[in-house]
């Protein structure tokens, strides 16, 4: 079945304050969504919407069409930020009880947890107690604990927070599997480097509103800053004295410069470098989710990041 989440005109405000604005987006199956912003801008109230804990002000989310208040809660999976485990209960009882929760006999949340912990290192730890367990470990059990049942629609809220480099490469390789089987997968994170690598299509909110959306290639071609970066195994100080281009960064033999006229010709300048060295690399440089987060944010906040 083709999956389609629709959040329509969304609406919240607490004691007056508005803190999501009329948000609008939709997600298919089968592509990794990243809901990104700063602090406040209203994604975990958004999250929160999507997992029916709260509901909008106004504006209706949809999944295949179908009112999400009622849509079966084990359909989903929701990771939050906040830790939501049980301190005193052992890791496999507590991801077991989580699995009955949500739609799974006794038995198949057992086999899914322990087949999990393994993928995760953490099979040895199944009698352990939650509160003995490292933040990185905890944060293992929490995401095992939201993706056991296999359901439609999951939204993780900042899913690397105190996982080792290893761990992490694991999670994306068990969320890539996920999106393979055409489920809806929504990322919120502040780890810009982890959402550019997972996610296809991105939404950045700021203050409760959508200011950037899009598929996350398309809008860093957009973004282009008609940057280029040059290595050589010799010196290229030399480039410095080309009234044809701004040097933007430069490193060990390596520059990333823009040309002052994007009517110039790149071939000319690779033709004048080639003259006094030899290139080892050169590429067209676009922005990292990171450059355009910033840059958008800093533009919707009038300059302040």
């Amino acid at each position: 079945m083709s999956l389609l989440l629709q959040v329509n005109q969304i609406y919240k405000e607490f004691l007056g304050v508005t803190a999501v604005n009329n948000l609008t987006f939709s997600v298919h199956g089968g592509e990794t969504f990243g809901l990104l912003g700063p602090n406040g801008a209203g994604k975990t109230t958004a999250m929160r919407m999507i997992m029916n804990i709260i509901a909008p002000d106004q504006g209706t989310v949809l999944l295949n069409d179908e009112a999400r208040a009622k849509i079966p809660n084990h359909r989903f999976g929701y990771l939050p930020e906040e830790r939501g485990l049980y301190p005193g209960a052992n890791v496999l009882e507590m991801l077991t009880y989580f699995g009955t929760l949500n739609n799974l006999s006794k038995r198949k949340a057992e086999v899914e947890a322990i087949r999990f912990l393994d993928r995760l290192g953490m099979v040895d730890f199944t009698d352990r107690k939650i509160n003995q367990l490292s933040k990185g470990m905890q944060q293992k059990i929490q995401f095992v604990a939201a993706f056991l049942h296999d359901p439609d629609v999951l939204i993780l809220d900042e899913p690397f927070s105190g996982l080792d480099p290893i761990n992490q490469i694991v999670l994306r390789e068990i969320l890539e599997e996920y999106k393979k089987k055409n489920k809806i997968l929504i990322i919120s994170t502040h780890q810009m480097e982890q959402a550019e690598k997972l996610c296809d299509h991105i939404c950045l909110i700021n203050q409760g509103k959508v200011i950037l959306e899009g598929n996350l290639n398309t809008l860093k071609r957009k973004n282009r800053e008609n940057a280029y970066l040059l290595s050589s195994d010799e010196d290229l100080s030399f480039l410095k004295d080309f009234s044809e281009l701004t040097i933007l960064e430069e490193g060990n033999n390596t520059y990333k410069f823009a040309l002052n006229d994007s009517k110039l010709s790149v071939s000319g300048i690779l033709k004048k470098v080639e003259a006094q060295a030899n290139i080892r690399k050169f590429e067209m440089m676009e922005p990292s989710l990171h450059d355009i987060f910033i840059q958008k944010v800093q533009e919707e906040n009038g300059g302040q990041a």
